[in-house]
Formats: C-alpha cells, structure tokens, sequence
C-alpha cells in the first residue's frame, strides 16, 4: 500500500461514528500523525530531501598544553566548514572564535590556570542547513610553571601583600602589581625593585595597595615572568569612637591596663607582631571584643596568660569575645593555667573564640563556684591543643546553668576533658560541626560527660573523630565511652566519620547512629602530621574529603 493511500484509509476511519467516543486530545494527535504522513507522501517519489548538518563531535576529548586549548573534532564529509568558539562565562561573551575548513583546531596565547568553555557549529553550502550549535565542554589550561609560593591568608593584610618564591634559578629581580582584570599581565600599577637580602630570602613585604582589593602579583627575572597569583587584600578595619587601637605600640602590659579603662561594648584591637602578658587576673563587668589586627604573623597577637580571667561578683556581661588571637601560657604540663576560671556569682550572654589557636591551658572555661548562667559558648574556626583536666568547656559545679555549646570549623586535639557539665539544670543544645578531633578526651573518659540532660540535643555534623588520647608514653589505649547521664537526650548524627582506632571502652555508653561512615584506617593513614598539628588528608580515597571535618583541611 502507498503511504498516500494509508493517509486516506487512517482519514476515512477517523471521520467514522466510532471516533465520536475517542478524546478530542487523542483525536488532534491522530491528525497530526495524518499531516506528518501526508507531508512524507508528498516526497516519496522525489528523491531525498536535504536536512541540516549534524553538530560536530570530538574524535578526542579537550586537552591543554600550558596556555594552549587543543580541540579535535570528527571530520564531517558535508561541512565545508566550522566555527569553534571559546569562553570563560558559558558564553555571556566569547574569548576567541576559530572558522575555517579545518576540524582540528588551536586556540594559544589563552590565560593560565583558567577555565574555558569550548562549542562548535558545522557550516553546509547552503546556510539553512548549518548544523545548530555543539556545545564540546569545558577545559581548564594549566597553572604557569611558577616559582612564586600561593598566598596564604596571612600573607595579606589591607594595605599590604607578602610575596614570596624559591630562590632555584635565576635571581628574581622585581615585583609587579597589576589589575586583577588585566590577566595577561600587560599593564602594571606598580612596580618594586627587589634588594639582595629580599633576594636571599625568597620573600618581599608591599605595601600601599587598596583595602579590599584583588590584584596580580607577579614576580620577575629582569624581563622573565616567574609566577604570579591573586592577591586579595582584607577589608579595612573600622574602629568605633570608642574603639581601642593599639597598634604599633610594642608593651607587653598595655592591654592588662586597657582593659581596665575600656567602656562597655569597645572592641581591643591589638598588634598582631606583639606578645601581652595578662600577669595578673582580671575580671569582666562589661562586654569587650579584643581582636588582632592584621599582620604577616599567622598567630596573630598572642595573649599570654600568666594567670586567668573571671568574672566581678553579681556582673552581668553581654558578651566576651576574641578574634583572630593566639591564647596560650607557659604550662605545658596543662595542669594549672586557665583562660576562664569563672568563681563568681553572674550572667554571661556569651564567650566566643573566632579564628584563634587555644593551647597549654588546664581548661579553657570553667565555671568552678557561685551560681550563673553562660547563655552561648562558641569556638568557631579555631585550632585548640593541649587541654588538661578541665577541658574545652566545664560546668563544674552544681549551680551553674549553660546554654548553646557551639564547636564549628575547629581543629581540637590532644585534650584530656572534650565537654562536661555537673550542672543539676539542662544545657539547652550541644553542637560539634564540621569538626576534626583526634585524641580529644583521655582514655576512658566520655565525650560528653553531663549529670543532666541537653534539651534540645546533642549534634553531630560533617565531623571526623580520631581515637581518644593515651598520654602515656607510647601508650596505645584509645578506647572512650560516648557519654555519661543523658538519659533522656537526643543525638543527632550526620555525614560524620570516625577511623578505625576509635573504641569504646566495654560497656561504656555509646553514640546513637554514630558514625555515619567508618573510615577502615587508622588516624595516621589519614592524616598527614598528627604530632604537629597537621590534619590535611593523606588518602585520596577518604570519602570525606571534600564535606567532612575542619574545613581548612578539605579538598
């Protein structure tokens, strides 16, 4: 049967009184089906009917070579030509276009280190049959062969950048910034000549650069660029009328007597070169910020606690915070020095410790007499070491009441006590998230070690926990106990890790759903330098790489 006549059968039979029961979608779609039929009968004794080209494919995958994105596409027979485009923004605007006769083609002189997408077009002899555009993916060219080191957030301040190098082949003899814009390097702001101590060391400090600013900065060999990378520099700090600035002045003493002469609500900024020595207590009944300003010191200021802080009988204290400090003391046996030591009737809105390095403390914040409550303690984007027998944070009476616990984008190792609370009334919520803990609470211990109850819960998110520590020497005993009272509390556990040396001790309480995943090595294939701090991940196959403890150490 010819397809015309198949048309009129399907037709007839449509018009049939049968039909009158079909839906009038079905019915529509039968009609299209019979235009599409009588359009192809129409050709049927006419040859074939040309159609648009195909779009190009690759005949092998993208690839780069330095600053070069090499693209092979398969030849088609019909085309007599191509159009090969390329951009960095999914083609909001195009880099570079190619067309011409070739299917294997070459884009040069591109910007290091940068992605690009990369999408073709097939031309026919007759336009209206060019194929409709291919997109081919994406491909980034490779990193300059430098020699320059990548920046590290201490290496920026707000007027200021380090630079620094390897000092193998030849000298490097000047430093140029340019716009953050100008990839290609053409147009430099500024330019610094480097001295032979600068060249002996591999390092230059410039300054004069605006706050919040991203800049290339490129190194030089007489006219041969070295390396170059983006800087960015940090927002300018804005002090308040009643703001302290204490920068530049060298006195280990002078924040002990600021302190005291600070109103309620300053913040403290202080040196980050300097050392201050807090020789003798002092105890809050106001809210103060003391916080670091920017240096090339990645410890920041250091506040060096001879003896602890407290809290003025009967105060009530919005909030107490540090930012971007060192804290330590000389107690390197952690059995004697405190950063809070709270013996005083009080209110507290809020301890916090941002960005800052914790260690050689007996605890960190204990509430050891008196009646109180501490409302919010946070520790976020920390690193704490070294924690004796009162731990990171300790009710450690009856009469004290705490609210939010907070330990979020920290590092914690190395710690005798993790959380404990004696208090008879129940904290309101615990949460370790994105965490990397490992010897954090001495054998036997529990983990969180509460006489009540935590109200809202106790959560565990995107965190890793390692084994707990034997400060014998040489001693391999790691098993914990989860947790003791919390009865009635409820654990939350998501998308954290524990390795295969974490062990509970036999019959010790053990954490509801924890861990989401067992890491099946121990803490030394995982982590690079575990007696010096050093948490980055040795196994590339950890399935945590990307989404799980501190996020300093991630992928």
């Amino acid at each position: 049967m010819m397809v015309t006549d198949l048309i009129f059968k399907l037709f007839n039979q449509l018009k049939n009184t049968q039909m009158k029961n079909v839906n009038l979608n079905i019915y529509k779609a039968l009609i299209l089906i019979v235009g599409v039929l009588f359009f192809v009968s129409c050709s049927e004794n006419e040859g074939l009917v040309q159609t648009r080209l195909f779009r190009p494919v690759l005949s092998k995958e993208l690839s780069s070579v330095d600053n070069t994105i090499i693209v092979n596409m398969g030849k088609m027979k019909e085309a007599i030509a191509y159009k090969v485009e390329i951009s960095r923004d999914t083609f909001k605007t195009i880099v570079r276009t190619f067309e011409g006769p070739e299917n294997n083609v070459i884009f040069s002189g591109l910007v290091w280190n940068a992605l690009y997408q990369v999408r073709a077009t097939a031309y026919a002899a007759d336009a209206q049959y060019d194929s409709k555009i291919s997109d081919l993916g994406e491909i980034k060219t490779q990193r300059f062969p430098s020699i320059m080191a990548i920046p590290a957030s201490s290496d920026v301040i707000d007027t200021g950048a380090k630079v620094h190098w390897t000092t193998a082949g030849a000298a490097v003899t000047g430093v140029k910034v340019f716009a953050f814009a100008d990839e290609l390097l053409q147009t430099p702001l500024a330019s610094y000549t480097v001295s032979d101590a600068e060249r002996l060391a591999g390092e230059k400090i410039i300054y004069g650069l605006t706050p919040g600013t991203k800049y290339q900065i490129a190194i030089y060999s007489n006219a041969e660029a070295r390396g170059w990378e983006v800087y960015a520099t940090k927002p300018p700090l804005v002090l308040g009328s009643n703001d302290i600035d204490l920068r530049g002045i060298n006195d280990p003493a002078i924040l002990s007597t600021t302190l005291t002469t600070a109103v309620d609500g300053s913040t403290i900024l202080l040196d980050g070169n300097n050392t201050y020595n807090i020789n003798s207590t002092y105890s809050f009944n106001k809210s103060l910020k003391i916080k670091s300003g920017y240096s090339f010191n990645p410890a920041g200021a250091t506040l060096n606690l001879v003896a602890n802080f407290n809290l003025v009988a009967n105060s009530t204290v919005a909030s107490i915070v540090f930012e971007g400090l060192t804290l330590t003391s000389t107690d390197v046996a952690a059995s004697s020095k405190y950063v809070f030591n709270v013996a005083q009737n009080g209110n507290i809105g809020e301890i916090a410790f941002n960005n800052c390095k914790i260690n050689n403390f007996r605890g960190i914040a204990r509430f050891q007499a008196s009646t109180g409550t501490i409302g919010k303690y946070t520790i976020n984007n920390s690193i704490v070491n070294n924690i004796g027998g009162y731990g990171v944070f300790n009710i450690d009476v009856a009469t004290w009441t705490a609210g939010d616990v907070l330990l979020k984008n920290s590092t914690i190792y190395r710690t005798n006590v993790f959380l404990a609370s004696k208090s008879t009334t129940a904290t309101k919520s615990v949460s370790i998230e994105d965490c990397t803990l490992n010897d954090f609470v001495a054998k036997t211990r529990a983990i969180f070690a509460w006489t009540n109850e935590v109200t809202n819960g106790i959560t565990i998110k995107n965190t890793i926990m390692g084994r707990g520590w034997d400060t014998t020497a040489g001693g391999t005993d790691y098993a914990i106990a989860g947790y003791s009272g919390l009865a009635t509390s409820n654990f939350i556990v998501v998308n954290s890790y524990s390795t295969a040396d974490f062990k509970y001790v036999t019959g010790a309480k053990t954490i509801p759903n924890f861990p989401s995943f067992t890491y099946a090595k121990k803490v030394e294939d995982l982590w690079k330098d575990i007696p010096n701090g050093d948490f980055s991940f040795k196994d590339s196959g950890f399935g945590g790489l990307k989404d799980s403890g501190d996020p300093r150490w991630r992928l």
